[in-house]
This record gives structure tokens, C-alpha cells and sequence, in this order.
């Protein structure tokens, strides 16, 4: 699991001390008949609305989200009255974010529990680290005993690159038998990272664990900085303290993981695994989507329609694990790691079955030790919960209402304000300035954002590049990422083609540009639109609706980058 924390807007840190936020965060923005949402539940969905849409940021805009904010809450209550709390995608969708809601607070908790504050200290020996560079080599296996008895061969005086000979089964002896070169303290994982920067020249570290299976580090040589300057650790400070902090709660939440795991006495059903493995590969890969923000879902996620097909092609009660938990036998069924299936690679089901189903097993026990601790009454939890009930809700009431419109005959004079404003009629050329830079991985991209966001100019970074104002193909890599981004600010962004960077958008046109519209579609969407307003104009007449008007005026004078 990923640690989750508060949304912080990059632009906030800019104008306001950290108590004003935490204090306006949570100041009431809204209440629409009872259901109140406050700054920050405002500022988390507007910069979603934001990335998702290619959108920029004004008043207009904002005003526009809030009112369809409202807008949600009242079609939710009255999708309620209609009796939509009974529908079955609407509970499959509550109970789904009321479980991984659990398991996300549980784990957060955990890990505050585990992780204790930097000190200077710390801080500065990871700027030294940060400063040097090690060279190294290594043995690596996904089998531990291999790695282990090298270990034991080291241990008992044999060179470290003679080893490597042997060990790599080398044709002839290799001199570079091993070698990987220089690696950068915060630009590799972190368990070699640390491994690597702890070890002294010319000597070896103990076995390790990585993402990617067991290594032994040998560090052959260490080129150390002429001088560390107080003045460059205080203007560096703030971003390597960012990224030892992650990089702790990494190490740490992946310790954590693997021993509960390790403690659980795991047995797979590999008969079942099979069948199942040989279902999902027949599956068609045509209807899975893309999806970068995650790290997790690999390349492709899950779609409702695989889900349903997956369901009906096994036996919800087939066991795939069986664990040990708390000193008892437990099952850990197909029908359970259906359960967990939307926050799932599809890429890896297909390919890396096992290690998937490790990770819903995973999910599973993480929610059956929150279930214990009560989770399901956290506040956070709740909040979560009711915040998507709203969202299912709306959406379910919008269909229905649509569905009643589309079966309506009557012939309807298109205003030609709606024809303009169909989206579904028109295509989007973006016109951009922005730069990027390239990133050989995601903290490295997280290093250059955070010394940029302190004031270092993105021209002296390798690999910068600067692109005029011109117009962006959509089939260009950057086209997605310019047309999501915030302007003026840098964001970490990954693309299948160029792999991880930061990019910033100085300055984005995006013009709706005619097409042929069919006369039958736009009459059917025109039906949808009028009936949804008609009945969000009588929701809204009798609705209780409380706008706090001067806090968001003060939210848009205080955030809006004109004003920095």
C-alpha cells in the first residue's frame, strides 16, 4: 500500500504559514441541505477537475465546480428518495471505497506509529550522501540461498570480482564481472541506496532485499565533494529532508509488509491458480486503459467489463491461499480477490498471477486487521465513504434522468448556445509553452521538482528542453501531460514513450474546433441536458444552500498565481 496524505496544493506553500492552511483547510466552504464540504474538500476535487479536463485555473472555473459541487449533493439526496441506495453498483461502490478507506487510515496509522522526526543530524548526513558519488558492483539473485552462500564465500576471504566471475558463470574472466557503474544516493531504490552509501570502499555490504529480488553490494570507489557549504545545505535542506522522509516511509512500510506477510504461512492452491491464470490470459486486452498515476497498476488497470466477465468464468468460493492469522487457518477465496481486483494491474494478473494475488491477499489482511481495530468507524473512513456515496449517487440519478429523456420523442429546437457547447462535437487543438526535463526515475524527478519549487532555474538541469508556443499533436507523448497540467507549475509526470520528468506549462490555448454533428445526437443529448437542468432548477428552489461567498472569494485572491 502507498501512504496516503493531504493533498498540498504547490502553490499554497507560497503565500501562507502552514497553521493558516491546516486552519482554513477545514473551515466550512458550503452546506447544501445538511451536507457541508469544506476548503479543502473544495481545493482536493477542483485540482482533480483540474488535471483531468487540461482546464486553468479562474474564477469562472471555480465558480463553476461549486456550484456543480452543490449540484452533486442535492441530485444525491434526491437519487436517495428515488430509492438509488439500493442499487447494486451504487452498494458495490460504497463497499468498495469503505474497505480500501479502512485499510489506507489503518495503514497511515501504523506507519505514523513507526516513523520518528528527523533530526538535523540526519538531514545533513543525507545532504553529505546526496553530495558524493559510489561506484559499485554487485551479485544479485531472485533466489536468497544464492545470494546467501555468496555471502558465506566472501565471508571466508574469496575476491569480491573473482566471485562474480564464478557466481555470473562468466565464458572468460570478466574484469567488470558485476559492475553497474556510479549510482546517485536518492537515484536508485532505496534499500540499495542505502546500502550502497553505508558501505565503506573496497568492502561489502550484507545480503539485501529489493523490489527486484537479493543483491550484495561492493563499493569500489567514492568520489566525495571538495566542500559541503553551510549556505548550499540551508538552501537544500528543505528538499532532501522531502525525500529522506519519503524515502524512510518507504523503507519502512515496505519492512512492515514484507514481515506480515513472511508471519502469515501463505500456501497457495496452484491447481486453481492455473485455471485462473489461463482465464485472465484468454481475456481480451483491447478493453483495458491506460494508467500512470499509480505505480502499482504497472501499465493497465482493471475495467468493470473484465471484472464482469472474470466473475462469471470462475468459482467465487475457489481458494487460491491459505494464511495464518492471529493463530488461526484462513481462507483467502477467488470471490475475495475480486474484492480487490479495481485497485489491481491487469497487466499483472495476466503475467505475474501469483504476485497479484499476494497483493490482494495482502489487501485482505490489511482490512481484516482494520476490521478488528474498528476502522469502519473511524471518522476519516467515514468521510471517505460519504464523500463517494454522494458522487455514486449524483451519477446514477443523472443516468436515470437520462435514460427518461433519450425514450422522449418530442422534437426539441436546439439552441445554438448548446450546439456550441457540445463537447461531444468538437475537437480540442492545444497550443502550449512549457519546458521538461528528463528523470531517471520518480524520486530523481521528485529531487529536481523540489529544488526548482526553492528557486534553482530549470536551464541548468541535463536534458532541459524548452518548447514555444506552438500547437501539440494529440499524438504526440507530451499531449496528455501539457493538456492535464497546471500552468506555472512543475509537476512529476511519466509517459509510456519518455519515461519519468518534470514538466511545467507556462502558458496552454485549448480551442474547441467544429466538426459535423449528427442531427439525432444532438437532439438526444440536448433531451439529457434540459431534463438534468430542469430538475437541478427544482432541487435548487428548494433547497437550504449556504455559500460562504467572502471565504471564496479569499481562497481565489490568496491561491491564484497572479497573486504570488
Amino acid at each position: 500500500m502507498k501512504l496516503k496524505g493531504l493533498l498540498v496544493l504547490s502553490w499554497l506553500t507560497l503565500s501562507c504559514t502552514e497553521s493558516s492552511f491546516i486552519d482554513r483547510d477545514f473551515q466550512v466552504l458550503f452546506s447544501a441541505d445538511g451536507v457541508e464540504r469544506t476548503v479543502y474538500d473544495f481545493e482536493s476535487s477542483y485540482v482533480a477537475h483540474l488535471i483531468s479536463t487540461g482546464k486553468n485555473d479562474s474564477y469562472d472555473e471555480r465558480e463553476a465546480h461549486l456550484a456543480k459541487m452543490i449540484d452533486d449533493v442535492l441530485l444525491a439526496n434526491s437519487g436517495i428518495n428515488k430509492g438509488l441506495k439500493n442499487h447494486p453498483i451504487y452498494q458495490a461502490a460504497v463497499d468498495y471505497q469503505k474497505r480500501k478507506s479502512m485499510i489506507d487510515s489503518y495503514f497511515v496509522d501504523e506507519m505514523d506509529e513507526k516513523i520518528v522526526p528527523l533530526t538535523d543530524d540526519e538531514i545533513r548526513l543525507a545532504y553529505a550522501k546526496n553530495q558524493r558519488k559510489v561506484y559499485v558492483r554487485h551479485l544479485y539473485s531472485k533466489n536468497k540461498d544464492d545470494i546467501e552462500q555468496a555471502y558465506d564465500s566472501l565471508q571466508s576471504g574469496i575476491n569480491f570480482v573473482d566471485l562474480a566471475n564464478k557466481f555470473y558463470e562468466t565464458l572468460d574472466y570478466d574484469s567488470s564481472a558485476g559492475y553497474l557503474g556510479p549510482v546517485n544516493y536518492f537515484g536508485v531504490d532505496d534499500v540499495f541506496a542505502e546500502a550502497a552509501y553505508s558501505t565503506n570502499e573496497n568492502e561489502y555490504s550484507k545480503p539485501i532485499r529489493t523490489r527486484l529480488g537479493h543483491h550484495i553490494v561492493f563499493v569500489e570507489h567514492i568520489t566525495f565533494p571538495a566542500i559541503l557549504a553551510e549556505d548550499e545545505y540551508q538552501y537544500r535542506k528543505q528538499g532532501i529532508e522531502s525525500q529522506l522522509r519519503l524515502r524512510k516511509q518507504q523503507l519502512i512500510s515496505n519492512d512492515y509488509v514484507f514481515e506480515l506477510m513472511s508471519e502469515l504461512d501463505v500456501q497457495t492452491n496452484t491447481q486453481n491458480l492455473i485455471e485462473l491464470r489461463d482465464i485472465i490470459s484468454n481475456l481480451d486486452i483491447n478493453s483495458i486503459v491506460q494508467e500512470t498515476v499509480n505505480p502499482e497498476n504497472s501499465e493497465v488497470i482493471w475495467t468493470d467489463n473484465r471484472i464482469n466477465k472474470l466473475t462469471n468464468s470462475f468459482d467465487r468460493n475457489a481458494v487460491l491461499a491459505t494464511y495464518e492469522l492471529d493463530g488461526q487457518l484462513q481462507v483467502f477465496s477467488f470471490g475475495e480477490y475480486l474484492n480487490w481486483l479495481p485497485y489491481l494491474s491487469f497487466q499483472e494478473s495476466k503475467y505475474r498471477l501469483g504476485a497479484s494475488v499476494g497483493r490482494g491477499l495482502r489487501n485482505q489482511v490489511l482490512y481484516e486487521m482494520a476490521q478488528k481495530r474498528n476502522y469502519d468507524e473511524d471518522d476519516r473512513v467515514k468521510q471517505k465513504v460519504d464523500k463517494r456515496a454522494v458522487e455514486i449517487l449524483s451519477e446514477l440519478n443523472q443516468y436515470q434522468i437520462s435514460i427518461q429523456a433519450v425514450k422522449d420523442t418530442t422534437f426539441l429546437i436546439v439552441p445554438e448556445s448548446f450546439r456550441d457547447r457540445l463537447i461531444s462535437s468538437k475537437n480540442l487543438l492545444v497550443q502550449a509553452e512549457y519546458w521538461k526535463i528528463p528523470a531517471n526515475s520518480m524520486v530523481k524527478a521528485m529531487s529536481v521538482k523540489n529544488e526548482i519549487e526553492q528557486g534553482s532555474s530549470p536551464i541548468v538541469y541535463p536534458g532541459y528542453q524548452r518548447i514555444d508556443f506552438s500547437s501539440i499533436d494529440n499524438s504526440e507523448s507530451d499531449y496528455d501531460l501539457v493538456r492535464k497540467s497546471l500552468i506555472e507549475t512543475p509537476i512529476i509526470a511519466s509517459s509510456s514513450q519518455t519515461g519519468w520528468m518534470v514538466i511545467q506549462v507556462n502558458r496552454r490555448e485549448i480551442t474547441q474546433i467544429d466538426t459535423e454533428t449528427n442531427v439525432n445526437n444532438l437532439q438526444r443529448s440536448f433531451k439529457v441536458f434540459s431534463t438534468i437542468q430542469t430538475e437541478l432548477d427544482s432541487l435548487r428552489s428548494q433547497a437550504n444552500i449556504d455559500i460562504n461567498t467572502e471565504l471564496f472569494k479569499e481562497m481565489y485572491k490568496i491561491w491564484s498565481p497572479s497573486n504570488m
